[in-house]
């Protein structure tokens, strides 16, 4: 990908935020879908069992995080040293203010020095508001998961449906070892698929030329050699 065409749209860290928790989410319930089921515990009407997704939801916040005081995931805000309100009176409240109003890059160990809360990175000092990230960072280490394929269960391959035309046709083509580059001849296949039964009865002449022709691939049904162009002999008169 090159730089013109990389994508740089910003997301707000509760956008980036939402995206981790789906992913994660979605893949922690594939996998729990997998286990031998446990049983249920015994649990008072008043102490009900925590639902799995917000453990799930808690692990997501924790991987996004890890990723920004790691350095593996980049963010900017708009930061700030100037308190206008005293230390705050706790809450969404911080006390810092007069926060800048261009982005700037926010180190690793900003993230390990401050606390993020109410949508703030807060340390002693100074303050980051309104944090950004690229998505395509975001989706570089937490990509759109898509579930895998249902994969039919053991024995359910037996249960698809086939008929013995097509099973003698398989066979056919197993025997003959026919491939794109080998083809074989019709009539030695014709041959064949008449000396075979079905169900006790003989392949007749016309079920053996279908069975011959449709194993094969339609350019060798054409057969023939090509016409080749050349000077024209003709006498002129």
């Amino acid at each position: 990908m090159s730089l013109q065409t990389l994508d740089r749209t910003q997301w707000s860290f509760a956008e980036a935020f939402a995206h981790v928790q789906n992913v994660t989410v979605a893949r922690r319930a594939v996998e729990a879908a997998k286990l031998p089921p446990k049983p249920v515990p015994e649990y008072q009407t008043w102490n009900p069992p925590q639902d799995p997704k917000v453990a799930w939801k808690a692990e997501a916040e924790t991987e996004l995080l890890v990723a920004l005081r790691d350095g593996d995931l980049l963010a900017q805000g708009r930061f700030t040293e100037e308190r206008t309100h005293g230390w705050g009176n706790g809450g969404s409240s911080s006390g810092f203010g007069l926060h800048s109003g261009y982005h700037t890059s926010i180190r690793p160990e900003q993230w390990r020095e401050g606390k993020y809360s109410f949508g703030r990175l807060t340390a002693r000092d100074w303050e980051f508001i309104d944090i950004r990230v690229a998505r395509f960072l975001v989706k570089a280490i937490w990509p759109d998961y898509i579930p895998e394929p249902v994969r039919p269960a053991q024995g359910a391959a037996d249960a698809i449906y086939t008929t013995p035309y097509l099973k003698l046709m398989q066979t056919a083509i197993a025997h003959f070892g026919i491939s794109p580059g080998n083809q074989g001849k019709k009539e030695c296949l014709m041959d064949w698929f008449l000396e075979q039964q079905i169900e006790g009865e003989p392949v007749s002449n016309k079920l053996a030329d279908a069975m011959a022709t449709l194993i094969r691939l339609p350019s060798a049904q054409r057969g023939g050699a090509k016409r080749v162009l050349g000077p024209d002999l003709r006498q002129t008169g």
